[in-house]
């Protein structure tokens, strides 16, 4: 008897396994579509987004995916949702919760500055640099040529 309460109680103690959460794309632009999906203990029947980071619904219910525990959504960023990387909650029906990040871009790629540094080719810069090049070759070819 103390043998099967002390498995008994090991059972409950056990903590369970964290879900596993993804997010398609994780960078989008307001209005486009995202799919975020989860994957909970096998027993899971249920699962939801906390979509109020985002300006949704506060709890979106996801569709049950091919396998057990198997979960996902797709949903649509509003077309007002401000730019910046968001932290959204997926909850599964045991109680666990997994999160994942959602970039919200105006361009859609990931946020890395507008291209301001970016310039055309400097021709000038580039001829004087292989000028230097065919200089430094031609020395060391006069220097291995000299007799010793």
């Amino acid at each position: 008897m103390q043998t099967l309460l002390a498995a008994l109680g090991a059972v409950v103690l056990a903590p369970s396994a964290s879900p596993s959460g993804a997010v398609t794309p994780n960078t989008v632009t307001p209005g486009s579509q995202v799919t975020f999906s989860v994957v909970c203990a096998e027993e899971v029947r249920s699962a939801d987004v906390a979509g109020s980071a985002l300006g949704l619904s506060e709890r979106i219910p996801m569709e049950p995916g091919k396998s057990s525990g198997a979960f996902s959504v797709t949903v649509s960023i509003p077309s007002n949702t401000q730019q910046g990387t968001f932290n959204v909650s997926i909850d599964c029906g045991d109680g666990t919760s997994t999160v994942v990040q959602v970039v919200v871009s105006p361009s859609g790629g990931v946020p890395t500055g507008d291209g301001a540094t970016a310039r055309e080719p400097n021709h000038m810069l580039m001829a004087a640099g292989g000028g230097l090049l065919v200089i430094g070759a031609a020395g060391a070819l006069v220097l291995r040529r000299r007799p010793a």
